[in-house]
């Protein structure tokens, strides 16, 4: 699709024959994430004798589609995974018995678990129909073999929901919400800063905004209308990059600051280990754009790295391939290892947890509830105020 024709395409991406062209061929610039992912360059479409798709005629028989299926379990079974996790990590967020008792941090946090949510739903649809159920090399591929039929009119509706927002907006998203975290772990080390969300006004307007700029500012077609194809190209590669070593910067003064002078002791451990843990997610998340950023430049404008020899330009295309294939797996695993690393590493979650996980044992094995010791209880806490009014003390407080 070239860019000064994009004004031909809808909103909803339907794609005419002349710009499809060949079934098989690779996806038109500008590229994306989805593109590239998704993009299966070692399959090609099959005919019969006389020229007809095979591939329509191929997924009503069963014995075709399991064997295909039991090939993509390596990656429907880890988005599955991410769903449930990031849906326990939305549910420990916000399950608290006031609204007032609500954490900035916690209420970001379930944002992030929401966006894991869609994303990772988004890759499992998009893996079942291109590599479980019809077999094809591309979405664009499916909207060629759906053409001229009776619910053709869902295919382009589904490539923008499923190709556009539910992965190449909501990587976008995932990035900005991660920003939104680290600024407030930064803003947390300032005495007058309050980690509680009390108007839920404002809490609806921050959860919204990540979704809001990706999906409506900085959507790659709605820029390729007003901007032109390259300039779109170059302003959402900007906005994809920004926002990492932007919340890398936040989170090593968050991490090194609470080391070396922590601003609040009753907090200390859990503000240490949320800000630590996301720093960890940062590093990952640095190098998985660091890799598509590089290949988005390869792709959209040939952009190419070369040593000066025949065979260190040679050695240094197999690196750049070791990169890029390291950034994809980063990128779809990043569902996965984000729940993972704060349920288990911060002490808010990881406590949670056990208590739930506690409870649901108690409950398969029908076991009687704990009785509370009343006084046992009120002499610990009377110990634990005594010992923090202590650690003020130290500290000057």
């Amino acid at each position: 699709m070239d860019g000064d024709n994009v004004s031909s395409e809808s909103v909803f991406g339907s794609l005419d024959g002349l710009e499809m062209g060949a079934l098989s061929n690779p996806p038109m610039r500008p590229i994306w994430i989805a593109d590239l992912l998704f993009y299966r360059f070692n399959r090609s479409v099959k005919y019969d004798d006389i020229g007809k798709i095979l591939v329509l005629d191929e997924v009503t028989g069963w014995n075709e589609i399991w064997p295909r299926l039991l090939f993509s379990l390596p990656f429907l079974v880890p988005y599955t995974i991410a769903i449930v996790l990031n849906f326990v990590l939305f549910l420990l967020s916000l399950a608290r018995a006031r609204r007032s008792d609500h954490r900035k941090v916690h209420c970001l946090f379930a944002n992030l678990g929401f966006c894991n949510v869609l994303l990772s739903a988004g890759f499992f649809i998009y893996t079942f129909l291109l590599d479980v159920y019809y077999d094809v090399d591309s979405f664009n591929t499916l909207l060629n073999l759906n053409a001229g039929t009776s619910k053709y009119g869902i295919w382009p509706l589904a490539k923008q929901i499923i190709h556009t927002e539910m992965v190449d907006n909501l990587a976008l998203a995932q990035s900005l919400i991660l920003l939104f975290v680290s600024i407030d772990r930064y803003m947390s080390l300032f005495e007058n800063y309050s980690p509680y969300a009390r108007h839920t006004l404002i809490i609806w307007i921050v959860a919204v905004f990540p979704y809001f700029l990706s999906i409506f500012v900085f959507d790659l077609q709605l820029m390729n209308m007003v901007v032109g194809s390259n300039l779109a190209a170059v302003i959402r590669l900007s906005c994809f990059m920004t926002p990492v070593p932007l919340s890398l910067v936040f989170a090593v003064c968050a991490v090194v600051r609470l080391v070396q002078n922590p601003t609040s002791v009753r907090r200390k451990k859990d503000d240490l280990g949320c800000a630590a843990t996301l720093l960890v997610i940062l590093l990952l998340q640095l190098i998985e754009k660091f890799g598509l950023f590089l290949e988005l430049l390869h792709s959209n404008f040939n952009f190419e790295i070369t040593v000066g020899s025949r065979e260190g330009d040679l050695t240094l295309r197999i690196v750049l391939g070791y990169i890029y294939m390291t950034s994809h797996y980063l990128f779809l695993a990043s569902p996965v290892y984000i729940p993972v690393l704060l349920l288990l590493f911060v002490g808010f979650y990881r406590s949670r947890l056990l208590q739930g996980v506690k409870r649901f044992w108690r409950c398969i094995t029908c076991k009687p509830r704990e009785h509370l010791d009343y006084s046992t209880e009120t002499m610990r806490s009377i110990i634990a105020e005594q010992t923090r009014q202590r650690q003020l003390k130290s500290f000057g407080y």
